[in-house]
């Protein structure tokens, strides 16, 4: 299977100087994913590991238990962390497989840690596969303004909801969903 990686030329054409890229993946398809965003224009500087603290499912007879996902740190221009610079495991645990609402929903705590750490306060976080929010509800509770897009209207439906819950006063601005 080859991954969905036309969007990242763009990403990089519409991201402003000093911009950083956070692309989660697969560990089958890690290297396309580098190739990729290398190619886009992206300078890669980190392979960060999202540590799950259990593992998942699979084959069960003949490979290991996946408790871990992976995710490139990619830069645009003289980027510099907002604060002090993060270690590359992220432990946080996945979302509980019961309260579930996107395949590949992705936890708001960690989505919160990663804006905060690459993104500074006031700044604009944009996840163009928006899917159920995590990353609109972590960028607004990290005081960061958000854009999203998703092609699914449920699942829009779904993000806007969680995005205005976490920012009930509607203190940050999102666009785009």
């Amino acid at each position: 299977m080859v991954p969905f990686v036309d969007w990242l030329p763009e990403s990089y054409r519409i991201a402003k100087p000093a911009a950083a890229l956070i692309c989660f993946c697969r560990w089958d398809v890690a290297e396309v994913f580098r190739l990729a965003i290398e190619k886009a224009g992206w300078t890669v500087k980190s392979q960060v590991i999202w540590d799950k603290l259990i593992h998942g499912t699979g084959d069960l007879k003949a490979s290991f238990g996946p408790r871990h996902e992976d995710i490139w740190f990619a830069i645009k221009g003289q980027f510099a962390f907002p604060n002090r610079r993060p270690a590359s495991v992220l432990p946080f645990e996945r979302v509980d497989p019961n309260q579930l609402v996107h395949p590949n929903q992705k936890p708001v705590p960690l989505m919160e840690y990663l804006c905060r750490v690459v993104c500074p306060r006031g700044g604009v976080v944009l996840d163009p596969f928006t899917g159920s929010g995590a990353t609109g509800a972590g960028a607004v509770v990290a005081g960061c303004d958000f854009v999203g897009c998703e092609l699914d209207e449920r699942y829009a439906a779904v993000a806007r909801h969680r995005i205005a819950v976490a920012d009930p006063i509607g203190q940050q601005q999102t666009i785009g969903l």
